[in-house]
């Protein structure tokens, strides 16, 4: 059915609640299982109160950040945990994490993306968007949204429109 899965993380207990059903899925459909962590820029981690940011406060914010997706990455494979799904981890760099997963999808050929989404509402969504949202407006594919316990109604929409993209 999907000869490749394309789940993605953010890290958090939320962003890893889409793996188990994506690694489920891919079980079922013996599909290859690509596990993509985002990495946000080291410069979203400057502060308004810097002065002044040296190359090597970049470089060591780029080590952090790269060592950060190492364990991430590491986390979401022990979670998945099922040894007869081919796994391969992926991480992407950008500002817009949902740019970089419908560019990740487009590049590995996935069939399907999984994600969880964080139900926000309100103030939160208005200023900080939905980046499930994005990916399902935009992707050529179809798009599983994991809606986690206690997660809104700002999030119902999207599930609604998830089961039936595609």
């Amino acid at each position: 059915m999907f000869e490749r899965i394309l789940v993605t993380t953010d890290g958090s207990p939320h962003g890893n609640l889409a793996l188990p059903v994506a690694a489920d899925l891919a079980r079922t459909c013996h599909s290859v299982l690509s596990v993509l962590y985002v990495k946000p820029s080291p410069l979203s981690r400057w502060t308004y109160g810097d002065a002044a940011i040296y190359a090597e406060d970049l470089q060591a914010m780029q080590a952090q950040i790269d060592t950060e997706a190492s364990h991430i990455l590491e986390t979401a494979t022990r979670i998945i945990g099922l040894p007869e799904v081919h796994t391969e981890q992926r991480t992407a760099d950008g500002l817009s994490v949902g740019s970089e997963i419908l560019r990740a999808a487009a590049d590995l050929g996935a069939g399907l993306i999984v994600m969880s989404t964080h139900g926000r509402g309100g103030l939160a969504h208005l200023l900080l968007g939905s980046v499930a949202e994005e990916v399902m407006r935009r992707a050529s594919v179809p798009v599983l949204v994991i809606r986690g316990p206690g997660v809104g109604a700002a999030a119902t929409g999207a599930s609604v429109a998830a089961e039936h993209a595609g």
